[in-house]
């Protein structure tokens, strides 16, 4: 009972933690500490210019290529997603803890999310060190998707299955497999922006997604495709023993949907990015469950 409480609570802090993140690149608040695990040199960090490093423009140009100018509340989103990834990994280092008494079919996909969790966070630093670099960007969300299946496995391996269908189960990994490549590209489509904000400036915002490149109209079409295949699946699923999974999938396609209009048409009002974002990791997972807890009839 402990080890499933815990690794619930993993998995939640592992998704407000994402959430935290969407906020920080939405917010372009990434390089709001500029060093790592510090922040300016502090542990607690600044939240005003007459506590920065004296030279502090001097000592973080380079770093920031030259773009140096201190913004408390950016700082302190940043710091903030540090202390939640802290957290979150003092958390599944206790589930993975509690796993061991469980066996090794709990334990190694418990270990396996918390050696993950652990690279994400040296990768955090690299992150910082790289000013953002997009491949490593996208990394980081890789790293974090990974996290969520070693868990979801975990958890699931710890109770028992459902039976259906070859053929239904066969859709759900495709399903998977689909949200899987729109999540890709729309990391690519965020490093896109990132280049877009960088051009343009944070003050032509209603002017940013009309400056985005094919790879924006691929995400846009593709979003099509996962209606019509979750479609296909709900119907396949109508006399399987997964009905809150079959309808819960539905209403998370249309928050990523209306979500992903906001950001098209109103000029991404604050937090949809990360909503969005979030949505879309959260039907990630649901299908991983429902893949790992259903056997072939």
């Amino acid at each position: 009972m402990a080890f499933r409480k815990f690794a619930t609570l993993s998995l939640l802090s592992i998704y407000l933690l994402i959430l935290a993140g969407g906020i920080v690149r939405s917010t372009g608040s990434g390089m709001g500490c500029p060093d790592w695990p510090k922040c300016f040199g502090r542990f607690i960090p600044p939240t005003k210019v007459s506590e920065l490093p004296l030279h502090y423009e001097v000592i973080y140009k380079e770093k920031l290529h030259g773009e140096v100018e201190f913004n408390a509340t950016k700082t302190w989103i940043e710091y903030i997603n540090r202390l939640l990834g802290a957290l979150t990994g003092l958390i599944v280092l206790a589930t993975t803890l509690l796993a061991y008494k469980e066996g090794r079919k709990v334990f190694l996909p418990t270990l396996a999310a918390l050696l993950l969790v652990i690279a994400n966070a040296v990768l955090g630093k690299f992150v910082v060190d790289s000013f953002l670099l997009p491949g490593v960007v996208t990394a980081h969300m890789l790293l974090s998707i990974g996290v969520i299946f070693f868990l979801i496995k975990a958890l699931n391996n710890h109770s028992s299955s459902a039976v259906i269908n070859l053929e239904n189960r066969q859709w759900i990994g495709i399903n998977l497999v689909i949200v899987l490549v729109q999540i890709i590209l729309g990391t690519q489509v965020r490093e896109n922006m990132d280049h877009v904000i960088q051009a343009l400036g944070e003050n032509a915002k209603d002017q940013w997604v009309a400056q985005l490149d094919v790879i924006y109209i691929v995400h846009r079409t593709f979003s099509w495709v996962i209606v019509l295949s979750h479609l296909l699946l709900w119907n396949k699923l109508k006399n399987a023993p997964l009905q809150s999974y079959r309808h819960g999938m539905m209403v998370l396609i249309g928050i990523s949907f209306f979500t992903g209009i906001l950001m098209a048409y109103f000029a991404l009002p604050l937090g949809s990015q990360a909503v969005h974002l979030l949505i879309s990791l959260v039907l990630m997972g649901w299908h991983i469950s429902s893949w790992i807890q259903t056997k072939n009839a």
